[in-house]
């Protein structure tokens, strides 16, 4: 058995919580040791639930044992037990031989590994076997938007069915001519193709108008404009389970990180304008969840020109330092809210139960995270290289055991 003393929970209460099997089994003000238990002194550090990101892709989008275990080893530095790996990886998964190779593998992990089932086939024409997917342990229903109408209706039919989420990126490639950042004055001087942001929100109205017909639960990938957020809220009111989600990366950033071909910036859906990072910033309250967004790429794919690299960034060893220095420490948002984003609520969406919250009863998912610590990221591949962060994840407990990290 585990005992952490002193943990600060996210509502700022110090409490003792005491750890029996893979269960929180009690917390109070004071739980006494004894010679069987294990104790960890938090020293008032904020004890939290373990982060669960949505929205993760492989390193070079290529399934393998070293990049599952360089996702695990990197989620747990970001204070993250829990993922959902998109299936737009190589080779592609459209059987289920290959899906239960990725779950032989994903048990080994020391991070809950889940893996979304791609609605249709690589031509985009023709439905995959998602019934079969599902039955053999894939999570949720993955999609892009700009796919034949029919096939996303019948998508939303079987996610009724299996009582499952929709997880849907929002983008109609025919409105951009092979866009490589934000549509807009930096782009042109930069003499670089555009992405615009009507191609995001038109297809978020699109998708909103057809989840209301099963009224199935979906969760908006990624989105980077208000009016993408603007139509999610409006939408709400006629149907309760659509979900926005952010990274967080379009919170901290703008279009400005792109300048000087800056190839690590370069990400998908693109960071946006000065403005439309602010007007997204003060939409924080009506955001559902927030994401790392991960999706790491090798210097290979990233030290070429601006327009054949890669899109993506691999922050997530950052994501909970990150949140805080940008979120919380600005005074944005409280710590509970922060753990009500990135942990409560995607354990609630992936309809997992018992893990997202510090609570009797729940999973041992546990992050210990000293806000008092800080440190420059040293990586000159990062987005935030030579940045400053406060917070640092210092211990994770993942089923009740302490990992290592």
């Amino acid at each position: 058995m585990i005992l952490i003393k002193n943990a600060k929970l996210s509502n700022e209460n110090v409490r003792d919580i005491l750890i029996r099997d893979d269960k929180i089994y009690k917390i109070d003000n004071k739980i006494n040791q004894k010679d069987d238990y294990k104790v960890l002194d938090a020293k008032g550090s904020f004890v939290l639930a373990g982060i669960v990101d949505l929205n993760v892709r492989l390193a070079n989008d290529t399934l393998n044992k070293n990049s599952l275990k360089k996702l695990t080893k990197t989620s747990l530095r970001g204070g993250v037990t829990t993922c959902v790996i998109m299936p737009d990886f190589t080779p592609r998964l459209d059987n289920s031989t290959l899906l239960e190779h990725f779950n032989i593998k994903a048990k080994n992990e020391e991070v809950s590994l889940y893996v979304a089932a791609p609605l249709v086939d690589k031509s985009n024409e023709k439905l995959n076997n998602i019934a079969t997917f599902l039955d053999n342990g894939a999570s949720v229903i993955w999609t892009n938007s700009n796919i034949n109408a029919n096939l996303l209706k019948r998508g939303f039919e079987y996610a009724r069915m299996k009582l499952v989420p929709i997880f849907c990126r929002c983008y109609e490639p025919n409105l951009d001519e092979s866009g490589v950042m934000n549509e807009g004055e930096l782009s042109f001087k930069l003499g670089l193709s555009g992405i615009s942001k009507i191609s995001e929100s038109s297809e978020v109205a699109k998708i909103a108008e057809i989840s209301t017909m099963n009224n199935t639960k979906i969760i908006f990938q990624a989105l980077s404009t208000k009016r993408s957020i603007d139509i999610i809220k409006d939408m709400k009111k006629a149907n309760k389970n659509i979900y926005s989600e952010v990274s967080v990366h379009h919170l901290i950033k703008n279009e400005e990180s792109c300048n000087g071909f800056n190839t690590y910036a370069k990400i998908f859906p693109p960071l946006r304008d000065e403005d439309e990072r602010d007007k997204i910033l003060n939409e924080i309250e009506n955001i559902d969840i927030l994401t790392s967004a991960h999706s790491a790429k090798s210097v290979l794919y990233k030290d070429v020109a601006f327009e054949e690299a890669s899109f993506g960034l691999g922050c997530i060893e950052e994501y909970l330092s990150l949140c805080y220095t940008f979120l919380v420490n600005s005074g944005l948002i409280t710590m509970k809210r922060l753990e009500e984003l990135i942990a409560t609520k995607p354990a609630e969406l992936l309809s997992r139960e018992k893990i997202g919250k510090i609570e009797e009863g729940y999973s041992a998912d546990i992050v210990i995270f000293d806000e008092n610590e800080s440190y420059i990221v040293s990586d000159k591949a990062s987005l935030y290289y030579n940045e400053k962060l406060f917070g640092k994840v210092k211990k994770v407990i993942k089923n009740g055991y302490e990992v290592e990290i």
